[in-house]
């Protein structure tokens, strides 16, 4: 487990307990720029704990029709947030569960693993994970959507996209391994062949 987390619904809060240090700082680091998508950070203990605000939303994965452009818009504004040679904050951990809908607003959690890397590495990774999940026919919409939704505000350098591919889907593949997740989708293998296509 990455975290205690202690929903206080009643008191419109979400107690935060990392389990190091590192993890703490890089929560703190990314709330404390007081983000529009994400929640609130209400207050901290300076160790360990984080008082976030309570969002009550739908996850990503479970809304009918999820704005893929409008979700592939904020992860470009995470981006855009710093660059340090090219290499951007990234959220890495960027599965469904760590997106909400909530009152007309999508919003981002879970930053303990974000690092500076190429915007590319994030956006493949988080198209892997709906690659997994829908067949051809809808994941070549949502794919679309997402590489235009992110070229809206981000850019997409074709030649380190093309090279990344390869080894974030390796490391995706070696996550879900970890993690005790196995691939069902009979799609998959024509789906992330989609995924080298960012024209549209």
């Amino acid at each position: 487990m990455k975290a205690n987390i202690v929903i206080q619904k009643a008191k419109g809060q979400v107690i935060k307990i990392c389990n190091s240090p590192k993890m703490f700082k890089k929560e703190l680091y990314i709330y404390e720029k007081k983000l529009p998508f994400t929640p609130k950070l209400l207050d901290h203990d300076g160790k360990n704990t984080l008082m976030l605000e309570y969002i009550d939303g739908i996850p990503l994965i479970d809304l009918l029709k999820p704005d893929f452009a409008r979700v592939a818009e904020l992860i470009a504004e995470l981006h855009e947030l710093e660059n340090k040679s090219g290499k951007v904050i990234c959220h890495i951990d960027n599965n469904p569960m760590n997106f909400i809908y909530s009152k007309g607003m999508y919003y981002m959690f879970d930053f303990s693993e974000w690092e500076y890397d190429l915007p590319e590495k994030d956006l493949i990774h988080f198209l892997l994970f709906w690659a997994s999940i829908y067949d051809t026919n809808k994941f070549e919409s949502v794919h679309r959507s997402i590489i235009n939704g992110y070229k809206k505000i981000g850019t997409i350098n074709p030649l380190e996209w093309e090279l990344l591919i390869p080894g974030v889907i390796e490391r995706f593949d070696s996550r879900r391994r970890k993690f005790g997740k196995k691939e069902k989708n009979p799609d998959i293998v024509e789906n992330r062949e989609l995924i080298k296509n960012i024209y549209f």
